[in-house]
């Protein structure tokens, strides 16, 4: 049997009894009927195990990543909302809804698979469209006749029926929350409908809805067979199937957002305005009544549950670490963490989604067919380089020094502002060089740029990003004059493709930093700082506290939280979309409304003056020669400036997407959200 990733992407895709029994949602004239013309029905489903766990594997191909292409905003990634990376493609579905602040509800509700939200709430799939999306409610509906139906197969032990109620249950829980996440209360489908039956439940609150996950998730967890983990002897075949432990992350990521101020405030984030008359008017749909501090602890018990039961397992997961103490070391650990699939020796992932690599396995004059964005070397190629992620001078300034301390370089911006030639780009967490390209003087063996040990990444030198002879001619990736390197590594086919990719919804790195939010605010600084500075170990960093003693951390709550949310950005930014849920969570229009910036890096000549100012002359370095001195200038992002960058312009109605109009005019109970 092929690794799961290989079983997702086939029987998900392809399989007869995947597509057979993939009915529509019809939600409000007949909760997923069955598809005209179907003879393999749910009967025939649960009549052999092998059906059974086909019928399970196709519903895990529709657990949420972000770097999927029906979870692109029409081929950009959801993190360009936020204020890491920015899109600069035209036709991105970030320039022409979010940007402009042109976003409606009719967004989601496209046929053609170029979808401009970030989230669909619709009960139609549009998966027979290139590229389109899954319905969460057609994965709820999977799940359900599993679990409804499992102890029908008669040639299924029972251990083994338990076990894959576990995953139903776990993987369902996941979709409601993808789609809480983006939406606040939903519509709770408790069970799996008949044929010709309606849905009348109407939309539950979002403390409903979020006690519902929660139960789900209780389900799981209490299934006898399902294993804390995949056991080394089988992780080759298995890597990324679901088990107890990626149960118990959820239950923790899931109460760390609903115990956010975002519904668990003194008041609700925007006043429910009924002018449309088809909708109700419940507050509640988007917020839980009043602030309860008894949510933050339900965050920290779960993730107390979740490292009791590691400890009792064995510790099986655990940070990947550096076999070096040096930048080489704490690179291969971190790439080794974010990038690459659980194998016998690294057991980091706790929940696991995969990324198809290629549309097809279709070879072409010697190389894949990558499809329009649509698999992973699609994405990179199609949809990176012409700038639908390009990371924003804000990330820069985000990751700190080696040594431990936050940057501190925020007034050296500007002509003469630098007049001993600071190279910020020195001495940095190794986890900037991870995640962004920026200028150089001696990579470690083994991490090369392009073919090179340098980087000379300045206006006018031979990497600059506006040269025709390095990358694509005219590409957009290095609008910013910074270039993403996460996932990415330097472009080359060869590194990209150097194994299967792993994309985290939850690894540990997030638990540790899951509960030290929740000591935060539970009154536990010391016990949060200790969490963090696990995770800066691993990268040898300093303690943030002895580093940073300004901030006060000990004893400052407010600067606590602000570290742990950066924290958060620099260690797993990029990977499952949480820098914008953590905006959004927060309710952090700080951060919405705050201008973004790009880099100009310039090479000073001997008398300190600039040379190329303006990119025609080149200006490279050769290897052997001194290295430069640098002035700087972050020149605010105007290629697609967002309207909220505007006095005025922000509504909080952002920190929630608009449902489907077709969904609200269904009748079924749906409502829209707030200033919709």
């Amino acid at each position: 049997m092929k690794k799961i990733y290989n079983i997702i992407l086939t029987l998900g895709l392809c399989s007869m009894f995947a597509a057979s029994c993939v009915d529509r949602f019809a939600v409000g004239d007949a909760f997923l009927e069955k598809a005209p013309g179907v003879d393999v029905n749910i009967d025939t489903v649960f009549t052999k195990a092998e059906y059974t766990r086909n019928f399970l594997w196709s519903a895990y191909g529709q657990l949420y990543c972000t770097y999927t292409a029906g979870n692109m905003m029409n081929g950009a990634p959801i993190d360009v909302l936020g204020d890491s990376y920015h899109c600069y493609c035209g036709w991105g579905g970030p320039k022409q809804s979010y940007y402009t602040g042109g976003l409606t509800e009719d967004a989601q509700d496209t046929n053609n698979g170029n979808f401009m939200g970030k989230f669909s709430y619709s009960t139609r799939s549009l998966g027979d469209v290139a590229g389109g999306r899954v319905s969460i409610y057609e994965t709820v509906r999977k799940c359900w006749q599993i679990i409804e139906n499992i102890d029908r197969v008669p040639d299924m032990a029972d251990d083994e029926k338990s076990r894959l109620r576990g995953e139903a249950y776990t993987i369902m829980a996941s979709r409601y929350f993808d789609a809480f996440r983006n939406f606040g209360g939903l519509c709770l489908a408790r069970r799996a409908y008949g044929v010709g039956e309606n849905f009348t439940g109407g939309r539950s609150t979002a403390k409903e809805t979020v006690e519902f996950i929660d139960s789900l998730i209780v389900c799981a967890i209490n299934e006898p067979g399902y294993v804390w983990n995949v056991p080394n002897a089988d992780i080759g075949q298995w890597s990324g199937r679901l088990t107890k432990a990626a149960a118990r992350a959820l239950r923790a990521k899931v109460w760390m957002f609903a115990a956010s101020p975002l519904f668990n405030s003194d008041k609700p984030y925007m006043e429910y305005t009924a002018d449309k008359t088809t909708e109700f008017t419940n507050i509640e749909h988007v917020w839980f009544g009043g602030y309860d501090a008894s949510l933050w602890k339900k965050c920290l018990d779960a993730c107390e549950d979740f490292f009791n039961d590691n400890a009792a397992n064995g510790n099986y997961y655990a940070l990947v670490q550096p076999t070096t103490e040096d930048e080489a070391g704490y690179r291969t650990a971190y790439r080794r963490a974010y990038r690459y699939r659980n194998d016998e020796t690294h057991h980091e992932k706790i929940f696991d989604v995969h990324p198809s690599i290629y549309l097809s396995d279709d070879v072409v004059n010697g190389s894949r067919v990558n499809g329009w964005g649509w698999g992973w070397n699609g994405w990179c190629l199609d949809c990176v380089r012409q700038g639908g992620q390009v990371p924003t001078n804000e990330l820069m300034e985000c990751f700190g020094m080696q040594d431990g301390r936050n940057f501190p370089y925020a007034d050296i911006y500007g002509k003469g502002k630098n007049p001993t030639g600071i190279d910020i780009f020195a001495d940095r967490d190794p986890r900037l060089y991870e995640t962004i390209s920026v200028p150089r003087q001696s990579l470690p063996a083994g991490f090369d740029y392009n073919g090179k040990a340098y980087a000379d990444l300045w206006v006018g030198g031979a990497m600059y990003f506006d040269k025709d002879n390095f990358g694509d001619a005219g590409s957009d990736d290095g609008a910013s004059n910074y270039r993403k390197f996460k996932w990415m590594l330097d472009y080359s086919n060869a590194k990209m493709e150097d194994a299967y990719i792993g994309v985290a919804y939850i690894r540990l790195a997030e638990m540790y930093l899951i509960r030290a939010e929740a000591k935060a605010e539970t009154g536990d600084l010391t016990g949060a700082l200790d969490d963090i500075n696990i995770v800066r170990a691993r990268v040898g960093l300093g303690k943030i506290e002895e580093k940073n003693p300004g901030l006060n951390l000990t004893t400052n709550k407010n600067n606590l939280i602000e570290e742990i949310l950066r924290e958060r950005n620099c260690e797993i930014g990029a990977e499952c979309g949480d820098r914008v849920y953590d905006m959004i969570r927060r309710k952090r229009q700080d951060l919405f409304t705050k201008p973004l910036h790009e880099i100009r890096v310039y090479r000073l000549d001997a008398d300190g003056k600039r040379m190329s100012p303006d990119g025609a002359t080149d200006v490279r370095w050769a290897e052997g020669d001194p290295w430069p001195k640098f002035e700087y200038e972050k020149p605010q992002i105007t290629n697609g400036a967002r309207v909220w960058w505007e006095a005025g312009k922000w509504s909080n109605k952002w920190y929630l997407d608009p449902v489907s109009r077709i969904e609200v005019q269904k009748g079924y109970g749906l409502t829209q959200n707030p200033g919709w």
